[in-house]
């Protein structure tokens, strides 16, 4: 029913009927809320569709959160699931595009050309990928922020407000500490903070860590 109402919000967008697809949107993710489903990938496409109505009414801080949900499900938009995934993310770029976040837009558009390398035949998804490249190309840059995130730091972060060490979360991630390091040098530098603990205090300011 979530899936149904983002497509139908989706295809409201294309018809520039934002009233209709702001409702359809507040639909389906009210229906993500009460199965609990917040944690799954397919939960993606609702708070995308979700944050660009947000920002088309200016209601940013509502963006803000939408966006941040979706971020959080970012690992698991994958080949696994090609199409859902490509389409999550470009909807996802489109709102960080409308915020005229370009650092975000060119990170998820990344993950987008990774998936696409692995499963090219997507049909006019790909033309869709290719449309937002070129309008981010137009759009002047901007700071580097948590938009930015690679998919491996995101999977880093929750790892972060946890006891355990980089050698034991490098452990359960399956990379080394080297690694792990490198991933959390860079997430601070993405965040504006020197240390793990500021870096814990920001990501749930920003709703990263799903509390």
């Amino acid at each position: 029913m979530a899936t149904g109402l983002a497509e139908r919000a989706v295809i409201a967008i294309g018809r520039q009927e934002w009233g209709e697809a702001d409702h359809l949107a507040a639909r389906s993710a009210a229906v993500v809320r009460a199965g609990h489903l917040e944690d799954y990938a397919q939960s993606g496409l609702p708070y995308a569709l979700s944050a660009r109505t947000a920002v088309h009414r200016g209601d940013l801080v509502a963006a803000r959160l939408y966006l941040a949900a979706v971020a959080r499900l970012r690992p698991l938009l994958n080949y696994a699931l090609p199409h859902y995934s490509v389409q999550t993310l470009t909807e996802l770029a489109r709102a960080y595009l409308a915020l005229a976040d370009r650092a975000g837009a060119r990170e998820v558009l990344r993950q987008v050309r990774d998936i696409l390398l692995l499963r090219p035949d997507l049909g006019t998804l790909v033309e869709e990928a290719a449309d937002l490249r070129e309008r981010l190309d137009a759009v002047e840059g901007g700071p580097v922020g948590a938009s930015s995130l690679t998919t491996a730091e995101l999977r880093l972060i929750p790892f972060l407000s946890t006891h355990l060490t980089f050698p034991q979360i490098g452990e359960r991630l399956f990379v080394s500490r080297h690694t792990v390091k490198t991933q959390a040098v860079s997430i601070y530098r993405k965040l504006g903070v020197t240390s793990r603990g500021e870096a814990i205090e920001r990501v749930e300011a920003l709703g990263l860590l799903g509390r």
